[in-house]
């Protein structure tokens, strides 16, 4: 069937004056199939352009007769035709209908047909056939067309081949399906890791308090101290990595219960006040008295972000103070503020603060470790329970976090305390021979008190360096006969560090250095020893591995003439303590633990004093004071620990002259010693 002349100016008539979607036709342009219909359109009175850009529009379009059996085509534009590869003359004459296939969504023809059959229009996606049978995704938009009498006279039908779009939008949605899939798969399987590490970490923790509830000596008891410290730690990192994983998995819980305001910030004042009282920093809290006593919110939420806010900012705060405040916000919301006096927060780590694994650079910050997960955990929890966490800081004057939350008050609270101290701080006061000098660069405090035990307990005087540029000033100013250097150091790491002692004149240029680290890549060991390095240490450190590496290299270059066994000479007395010692021991066990540590050590020796005073036993002298050198060692009291071993080389070389002499100076210097410990401050923390 062609095309009627009188229908295609009629119809471009009522288009002039309808509805139909004519503002989609763009680019006009001639065409040969059309142009004796354009010049009955013309003949009409009607502007040829109007039909000339229908015509030739990039759209496809069709006009279907409804006047006429079976709804035909009439009408067809050359971008339908090379849509669908059709020619006109297998186009005119059909319904629409021939372009569906097998493929063709029957919900959307359903649409179409009850649209035509209410003289409505309509947009629906539905897939139609080209005529070499090749699917594509047609997106159509049908109008009805009505003359000036409201007749309806043609349906117009604008149509875009939208196969690469929908194609592209479906590979979208499987690849955010595929992503959700591969994170929910990786926060199931931290879920998974961190109940399977918790549960004999948890059993790890429960015999170590058993051990430590036992009889233990002071270096026992530190060494216990210790792992159960570094076991708090790993535990902590797992609990942040459990949060994390249930916070992206989207199984992460906030509560909304009455709770009392003050609770959780008391509980955060009690849990950091004795590391803030061992720096000396003052910590508290202040409540606006327009605040409610209680509200409706997750207590143990609230905490936790407080806990991380507040542990932080005593961590890197060396003097001054840390408070929270908590205000009233004019529209109804809390504002919490975590303030402190600490080293700050450079500009281009503020930026990626809240982010997961983010961790402050440089030594005053990285020296304080983490896992970088506190903060974005921080960060998600405020989110879900309504509120929004920020940070301004300036670099050394301190940082302040700001959080806010929903204030649902219980009514008739009344109003909280206006501020808040710690709660007493239980801190006890005190009780009333070298193989070698190996100098121990090691920024770790864990790694440095291990080290710093096994070489001592093998009889090596061991002195600390924290960064690259302390262990050079060391090396330059002091003679070493071994330094053991951390590759991955502060300030300077360890291969710059060992470059710039191997320029330094004579035998400080010249000692003995290995390398310790953490790293143990193909080509790592070459890398040290090229540096200038004479051997290689694998972390985690072996005692045994440890000690042979240092015999073999003290061995191989000796530096300079070493005694068997440190026996101080005649009137010379060693430093009663090292405090550089009892630092390492006060950062190993953690905050609040050493005076108790001290007590234990000062009942011990008193105690062993006693042992060897009225023993007569020469063996029973021996073990007592091999064991008091040890111990003596691990406190830091030299002149104890020296005095300790030459009264058992006395014993062991039946010395009995030596040993009565030893005797003699012991029960004084024991309480020399014990009174040399740092007094604790007397006053407490309200």
């Amino acid at each position: 069937m062609s095309h009627s002349t009188p229908f295609l100016p009629m119809t471009i008539k009522a288009l002039a004056v309808s509805a139909a979607p004519i503002d989609l036709i763009r680019d006009a342009g001639g065409n040969a199939f059309l142009r004796g219909a354009l010049k009955s359109v013309s003949a009409a009175g009607f502007d040829g352009a109007l039909a000339l850009a229908i015509a030739s529009a990039p759209t496809g379009i069709v006009i279907t007769d409804p006047n006429l059996p079976d709804c035909p085509i009439v009408f067809c534009n050359p971008a339908f035709l090379k849509i669908t590869g059709y020619p006109a003359e297998e186009v005119l004459g059909r319904n629409c209908r021939f372009l569906q296939g097998p493929g063709t969504d029957s919900a959307s023809t359903h649409l179409l047909r009850r649209a035509v059959a209410e003289k409505r229009a309509i947009t629906v996606e539905l897939v139609n056939y080209r005529r070499d049978r090749k699917r594509f995704i047609n997106e159509l938009r049908t109008s009805p067309v009505f003359d000036a009498d409201g007749h309806l006279v043609a349906f117009v039908g604008i149509q875009h081949d939208v196969t690469a779009r929908v194609r592209a939008e479906r590979e979208a949605v499987k690849a955010r399906h595929a992503a959700e899939r591969a994170n929910q798969e990786k926060s199931d399987f931290l879920a998974f890791m961190s109940h399977e590490i918790r549960t004999p970490l948890h059993g790890v923790m429960g015999t170590l308090s058993l051990l430590l509830d036992t009889s233990l000596d002071a270096e026992q008891r530190a060494y216990a101290e210790t792992s159960r410290r570094c076991g708090q730690t790993l535990l902590g990192t797992v609990n942040e990595l459990l949060d994390l994983s249930r916070i992206e998995a989207g199984k992460l819980k906030i509560g909304a219960e009455p709770f009392t305001l003050a609770d959780p910030v008391k509980e955060v004042l009690d849990l950091v006040a004795p590391a803030a009282a061992e720096k000396g920093l003052s910590v508290s809290a202040s409540l606006d008295h327009h605040l409610p006593a209680r509200a409706v919110g997750d207590p143990v939420r609230l905490q936790q972000v407080l806990l991380n806010l507040v542990d932080n900012a005593v961590k890197f705060t060396s003097r001054g103070s840390v408070e929270i405040r908590m205000a009233a916000l004019p529209d109804g919301r809390l504002g919490v503020a975590v303030t402190d006096t600490g080293v700050g927060i450079p500009p281009k780590l503020r930026a990626r603060l809240f982010t997961r694994f983010a961790q402050a650079e440089g030594p005053p910050l990285r020296s304080q470790g983490g896992t970088g997960l506190g903060l974005a955990i921080c960060k998600r929890l405020v989110s879900l329970m309504g509120g929004q966490i920020a940070v301004d800081s300036t670099p050394g004057k301190g940082s302040t976090f700001f959080f806010d939350l929903p204030l649902l008050p219980v009514p008739a609270s009344g109003a909280p305390p206006s501020r808040l101290l710690p709660a007493p701080d239980a801190i006890l006061p005190p009780v009333p021979l070298a193989n070698g000098r190996i100098l121990l660069a090691e920024d770790g405090k864990v790694n440095q008190l291990v080290a710093a035990a096994i070489l001592r307990k093998a009889g090596y005087t061991v002195e600390l360096a924290r960064d690259g540029a302390e262990a050079v000033a060391a090396a330059e100013s002091s003679e070493f006969d071994l330094v053991l250097m951390d590759v991955r150091l502060p300030v300077l790491d360890g291969l710059a560090a060992t470059a710039a002692i191997r320029q330094l004149p004579g035998m400080h240029g010249r000692v003995p250095i290995i390398a310790m680290t953490a790293s143990a890549m193909p080509g790592d060991a070459e890398t040290c020893i090229t540096a200038g390095m004479d051997g290689y240490l694998a972390k985690p450190l072996d005692r045994l591995q440890m000690l042979a590496a240092v015999e073999d290299v003290l061995n191989a270059r000796p530096r300079r003439p070493r005694a068997a066994i440190p026996i101080p000479e005649p009137g010379v007395v060693a430093p009663l303590l090292d405090r550089e010692t009892l630092e390492e021991l006060r950062a190993a066990v953690g905050p609040g633990r050493l005076p108790r540590l001290i007590q234990v050590f000062a009942e011990e020796t008193r105690a062993r004093l006693a042992r060897i005073i009225v023993g007569n036993d020469v063996q029973l002298i021996e073990d007592e004071a091999h064991t008091l050198k040890a111990a003596a060692g691990t406190f830091g009291a030299l002149a104890l620990r020296d005095a300790a071993a030459k009264l058992e080389m006395a014993c062991r070389k039946a010395d009995a002259q030596g040993r009565l002499a030893s005797l003699a100076m012991l029960p004084m210097l024991v309480d020399r010693t014990l009174t040399s410990f740092p007094v604790q401050p007397a006053s407490r923390i309200r």
